[in-house]
């Protein structure tokens, strides 16, 4: 099967993937499974895949234990609802449907999103089950009937120093969206506008707060921390 045909069958636009790749990357298909690549570096391709890996492993280890799970609970509630308003490979998503959210992610890069709906179709086929609802938008052009309980955002930031180490399927999301940050500032102001209960942030640990806005409360990591609002 050709990539165009593969990507069809996902019941996504072709031409309109294929014509928002820059030049430099390339769509392949290998067993079935979509692939991002670099054109001139073979070895350095992406995918998403929600059956097997590291993300696979972490969603059946001790899942209530995650920081992101914690920070986006509401107590004594359960079935809560979730916005992932920046999903990127859908990976906090993930985690969050396998907590038992009721998950919606959004994801505005039609090449991004193809690759989540490649590994949305290959978990449905092995389990059965749709982690979560997949919208090809920005977040804040959604209309839903109701807003969710939580809108959780986890915005882009610009490249690291050099120096510092970025994984693979990084790199080609940042040369997927370009290298400049989310306008973080207008994107906080709009979830607590819009969440029903509570906005969490995601954030480098040693980062300012946004919008010099004190959150709640916080929950740190090693490497990041939960910024987390309550609208009520």
């Amino acid at each position: 099967m050709t990539v165009s045909a593969h990507l069809n069958a996902l019941g996504v636009d072709s031409e309109q993937i294929l014509a928002q790749l820059p030049k430099t990357l390339t769509l392949s298909l290998s067993d079935g499974v979509l692939f991002l690549q670099d054109s001139q570096n073979p070895k350095l391709k992406a995918t998403v895949d929600f059956l097997k890996g590291r993300l696979a492993y972490r969603s059946q280890q001790h899942i209530n234990g995650e920081n992101l799970v914690k920070a986006c609970r509401i107590k004594g509630q359960n079935n809560v609802s979730v916005l992932d308003a920046t999903c990127g490979f859908g990976k906090d998503a993930f985690l969050l449907s396998c907590a038992g959210f009721e998950v919606t992610a959004t994801e505005s890069n039609p090449v991004v999103c193809a690759l989540l709906q490649d590994a949305l179709h290959r978990y449905l086929q092995e389990t059965g089950l749709t982690p979560f609802k997949l919208h090809l938008n920005w977040a804040q052009k959604l209309t839903p009937v109701n807003w969710p309980q939580v809108i959780y955002l986890d915005p882009m930031f610009p490249e690291r120093e050099k120096s510092a180490a970025v994984k693979k399927d990084m790199q080609l999301f940042h040369r997927l969206h370009g290298l400049a940050a989310q306008e973080v500032e207008q994107l906080l102001k709009w979830a607590l506008d819009h969440a029903e209960q509570k906005v969490v942030i995601k954030r480098p640990v040693r980062s300012k707060i946004v919008n010099n806005l004190k959150p709640t409360y916080q929950i740190t990591g090693k490497s990041c921390r939960f910024d987390v609002y309550q609208c009520k």
